[in-house]
């Protein structure tokens, strides 16, 4: 049976944006946007080991570099959000706290 890529690399793509739904439509937007970066790579990969022109060995490696990468971009991203959700609380207390302590004289 051949080795079918576009199908494999779209059927990752869609178990990776449906893991990514929780995490909001900016996590959704991240992983399609470094899927379809990495694609070119992870295609010469498979292809190079079809053709014999990349030994298993070299493959692993390699997938594994790509793994690492992604993983490195995930930990950014994720930091990012914390940040951004962390922004939007103190933003919407500070201007809550601020409301509160003019409208009712409280010593937020």
């Amino acid at each position: 049976m051949a080795f079918d890529f576009t199908t494999a690399f779209q059927n990752a793509l869609q178990a990776g944006v449906a893991a990514a739904k929780p995490g909001g439509k900016a996590v959704e937007d991240w992983i399609k946007e470094s899927a379809k970066a990495n694609e070119h790579t992870l295609l010469a990969i498979a292809e190079g080991v079809k053709s014999k022109d990349i030994s298993k060995e070299t493959a692993e490696i390699l997938l594994g570099e790509a793994a690492r990468a992604l993983d490195s971009e995930a930990a950014a991203l994720a930091v990012t959000l914390k940040a951004a959700a962390q922004a939007a609380v103190n933003a919407f207390l500070g201007s809550l706290f601020t409301a509160l302590k003019s409208a009712l004289k409280l010593a937020l």
